[in-house]
């Protein structure tokens, strides 16, 4: 190969690799999830100072050949949160069944709350003990589908704090 025709290549490898227009590997996983999908994807503001234990984009296990989804935890595997994030439109997790606590408000949209409970008589109050889960549906925006996040703990933490975890969720812009 010629020495110009190494340039060449080298130069037009760098370009590609180091090229802006590409957000993959911007160093923010929840902006780079967010080129490769239509829904939207919402990074945590507020991880009640919990360290990530987990990223992981994960294939739809429920529609195969649809988009990926995005599982995130943060604590640890004894005491620790989860965040799921997917596609509104054809949800790839499946449903959990908590028992119904009711509902709240999370930024305008409309939430159920659930608890992780066998028997009948569990309620907010043993919330921590139990764990639960907030689910909700984010509206659809000019660039991108709604999303079904689902954010939950298997216990020790209050829903006072899942709901501060919920609400400090905001949505990737797109680039």
């Amino acid at each position: 190969m010629s020495a110009k025709r190494t340039v060449v290549l080298a130069i037009s490898l760098l370009t590609f690799f180091v090229s802006p227009a590409s957000a993959m590997g911007s160093g923010n996983k929840y902006s780079d999830l967010q080129t490769g999908v239509t829904y939207s994807i919402y990074e945590p503001s507020n991880t009640l100072g919990l360290p990530t234990l987990a990223f992981q984009v994960r294939p739809c296990r429920l529609h195969p050949q649809r988009e990926e989804y995005l599982f995130a935890s943060f604590g640890g595997m004894d005491r620790g949160i989860a965040l799921v994030e997917t596609s509104a439109q054809y949800n790839c997790t499946g449903l959990d069944k908590p028992q119904p606590l009711g509902t709240i408000v999370i930024k305008g949209i409309k939430a159920k709350v659930g608890i992780y409970c066998a028997t009948n008589s569990c309620s907010a109050k043993t919330f921590s003990q139990h764990g639960g889960e907030i689910t909700f549906v984010t509206p659809k925006t000019k660039m991108f589908k709604p999303t079904y996040i689902r954010v939950g703990t298997q216990g020790g933490f209050s829903l006072k704090q899942l709901i501060a975890f919920a609400t400090g969720l905001k949505p990737i812009k797109a680039k």
